[in-house]
């Protein structure tokens, strides 16, 4: 069995040596071995039932702790707690009480095992060298407050900025150079800003993973990768999960249709970004965000088709200056801020003898604009994008090799356009659609025993060009505990982004403004990367993790240089980059607490014609580290470490106000309209960033009905020991004086509720 790195995140879902829990399931009346009982472990959805003497056994249960269902029909269900060791067997005796005896009419039952769908997996399509993690181990993050599944890839190659993300950064690469999908459906800026980051609800998900090293070519080509969200199956009775917390409201249900065998999901969540913000101070963030998603899933043809809609909002509003007289009776003039994406698609799938067939087509759009107070004139900024598209492919697999090929047909249609208020001031635009063409193959075979190898290519065809993208990765198991890998990917991308990347204002506007090759001079960009991994197990319950890249930017669309505005306003060129790194990674985990770590060393360097600057996602050095410890099988705390060195910024200009929102004193400010005014880039060394967190968490079951209930509290505080952490720092224009702008001080940012039934 090949492992992957990644899973060193996955604290209590080891693939190694792990334990059984088994047992007996007596009666009480006469103490005898009850057969045909279900035993079910809730969390990693794990069931069998008892032999004719009541004995039952579940092998390869990670370790830590677990909720466990007895029932029977005629008998009081009970739910236990376990903490299951490291290895060897857990031995769990129980004894259920007869119910009074009364009639009931059962419903026909069909039991079939599901169909797996080579893709469908995350540990299938990820290369040695990236990540992928359950919601059980995002939920497990000691370095999170409250589950966020962009911000539980943080670490190492990944780099998201602490306390106010603009988007998530790989190996080096801009965020609009990372694509994400969910169930394989594009969905654009998935993003929430001032309180949450990701707008995909952790409930309604199953696990995430990052495909770079080796991109799939399922997904969209981009330089960086894209990273994939896979949606929960919905369950074969109702049941939903709900949270309440000082950030956000959400609601999960999922459950059978009524007809057939159809299922269905449905998740919503509502974000508050300004929640105890004083409502007579203007200079505090007002706006609203949230996110829904809906799946249905139906037999069709011998096969599954999956329907799929998402949608998220988001609209901020922040003063635009600081430093104006405002008559009794009258509001400062605002900055605003909305972006929204919306996406429809539809899966169906079906498995022919050793063939897995796969169809998928979708609709994905997404629009951006904003108010802004320029240095010269107010100004409205637009932008939008209408993708449209299928991929069909086949996957057929032999006794040592597997080969996947298809095709994927996408239109885009991507506008852009920037109107001002001064009289003489001509508006900047860009529009226009680009149909793309791609052919892919991947061909995964057994060199050897201890060697096997993955090779494709895909092939591009879009506005009368062509362009090749070649992959390879060679995977070597030295031994059954260590396993290393080379790897090598060339990737293109025909749409990039107008956002100036090292504006400030990404904290609260975190959109990126789509901009199609051939408009008005926008190249298609390349990059060349080569990734060298290594996973090492010494023991069943300690993994380590290294892998170096070098990666090479080729023709990427650069704003900063040209333009100081939180977007282009006419201003923006061609330029290239690179990136050199290495990472390493280690976890340790056992029957009552988990440990994680990691850190990262980096080099990144943009430059367009003589410039040559570190962009604001590029500091050297980044750490990462926690603790998960279970005093009980009900109750967790958390303790998490995160540190970051050689971090760059670049000054602003003019008055501006900031603080991360935050429950301690109602902080939720953005007030300004902060640019650089020609600074130099990334000239400013920020001082190290530190930041300790810890938090608590306790659940109860309830009985309801017959269904085991769950409802927990939990809370947190970051930057326990109130470090003073920069942000950027604003220059004086009279005196030259630079002045820090301070990040979040210590503050109980999250307590809330959670339940499910």
């Amino acid at each position: 069995m090949t492992l992957s790195m990644p899973e060193l995140f996955l604290f209590f879902a080891l693939q190694g040596e792990q334990a059984t829990v088994a047992g007996t399931i007596r009666s009480n009346d006469d103490g005898g071995g009850l057969a045909a009982a279900v035993v079910t472990l809730t969390e990693p959805d794990r069931t069998t039932t008892t032999d004719a003497q009541g004995k039952y056994a579940i092998t390869g249960v990670g370790p830590g702790p677990h909720h466990m269902v007895i029932r029977r029909i005629g008998y009081t269900p009970r739910t236990l707690h376990a903490l299951v060791p490291v290895s060897g067997t857990l031995e769990i005796n129980v004894a259920l009480s007869a119910l009074p005896p009364m009639p009931a009419r059962l419903p026909e039952v069909i039991v079939r095992r599901p169909i797996e769908m080579r893709g469908s997996h995350s540990a299938e399509i990820i290369s040695l060298a990236d990540k992928t993690a359950s919601m059980k181990a995002v939920r497990n993050n000691p370095m999170l407050t409250q589950p966020d599944v962009l911000q539980s890839l943080s670490g190492g190659e990944i780099t998201i900025k602490p306390e106010s993300p603009g988007g998530v950064h790989i190996r080096g690469g801009s965020s609009d150079q990372t694509s994400y999908v969910v169930d394989g459906i594009p969905v654009f800026n998935p993003y929430h800003a001032a309180g949450i980051f990701s707008t995909w609800n952790p409930d309604a998900l199953s696990h995430v993973s990052v495909a770079s090293a080796v991109p799939s070519p399922d997904y969209p080509s981009t330089l960086s990768g894209t990273i994939a969200a896979f949606t929960r199956a919905p369950g074969s009775e109702i049941s939903a999960r709900s949270s309440v917390s000082s950030t956000h409201t959400a609601l999960t249900v999922d459950g059978p249709t009524g007809f057939g065998k159809a299922g269905f999901l449905v998740s919503s969540r509502f974000a508050y970004p300004h929640l105890g913000a004083p409502p007579s101070d203007q200079s505090y963030v007002r706006g609203v965000s949230n996110d829904n998603l809906v799946k249905v899933g139906i037999p069709v043809l011998g096969g599954r088709l999956e329907l799929l809609g998402y949608h998220g909002v988001n609209e901020i509003g922040t003063v635009a200056e600081t430093d104006i007289e405002v008559q009794p009776g009258t509001t400062r003039p605002r900055n605003t801020f909305e972006w929204q994406s919306q996406s429809l698609g539809a899966v169906w799938a079906r498995t022919y003898a050793a063939t897995n067939v796969r169809l998928l087509g979708w609709l994905a759009d997404g629009d951006a604009e904003s108010k802004w107070s320029g240095k010269i004139s107010r100004l409205m900024m637009t932008s939008d994008r209408e993708d449209k598209g299928i991929l069909l492919e086949g996957d057929r697999r032999f006794a040592r090799s597997s080969l996947k090929a298809g095709v994927r047909l996408e239109q885009s249609r991507i506008g852009y356009l920037v109107e001002f208020d001064s009289i003489g001031m001509s508006p900047f635009g860009t529009r226009g659609t680009t149909s793309i063409v791609t052919l892919f193959t991947r061909y995964s075979a057994a060199l050897g025993k201890r060697t096997d190898l993955r090779a494709g290519t895909s092939i591009i065809s879009a506005a009368g060009a062509w362009y090749a993208s070649p992959q390879a990765e060679v995977r070597w198991k030295q031994s059954s505990r260590l396993t290393s890998s080379f790897s090598f990917a060339r990737t293109h991308q025909l749409v990039q982004s107008f956002r100036n990347a090292e504006s400030i204002t990404a904290a609260i506007f975190p959109a990126d403004l789509f901009a199609s090759s051939g408009s008005a001079g926008v190249p298609a960009a390349r990059s060349d990367l080569a990734v060298i991994a290594t996973n090492f197990e010494p023991t069943p319950d300690v993994r380590i993790g290294f892998q170096a890249w070098a990666r090479r930017f080729n023709n990427i669309l650069l704003v900063a240089p040209f333009d100081d505005e939180p977007f282009s306003l006419g201003g923006f060129g061609a330029g290239s980059g690179d990136s050199r790194g290495a990472s390493i990674d280690a976890s340790v985990s056992s029957t009552r607490y988990g440990l994680t770590a990691s850190y990262g060393i980096q080099r990144v360097r943009y430059s367009s014609g003589s410039l040559e600057y570190v962009p604001d996602h590029g500091p050297t050095h980044l750490f990462e580290g926690g603790v998960l410890f279970f005093p009980t099988a009900t109750s967790s705390i958390r303790i998490g470490i995160a540190h970051s060195a050689g971090r760059r910024t670049t000054a602003i200009g003019g008055q501006f106000e900031w603080e991360a929102c935050n429950l301690r004193d109602g902080g939720c400010q953005f007030a300004g309209s902060p640019r650089s005014n020609g600074e130099p880039l990334g000239a400013q060394y920020l001082p190290a960033y530190f930041r300790a967190d810890i938090g608590a968490r306790k659940h109860w079951h309830l009985n309801i009905a017959g269904r085991d209930a769950t409802i927990a509290l939990f809370g947190a505080m970051t930057n326990i020991f109130d470090r003073q952490n920069i942000l950027t720092y604003t220059r004086d224009p009279a005196t030259g004086t630079l002045s820090p702008i301070d990040m979040r001080p210590r503050a109980p940012i999250v307590v809330g509720l959670e339940w499910r039934l």
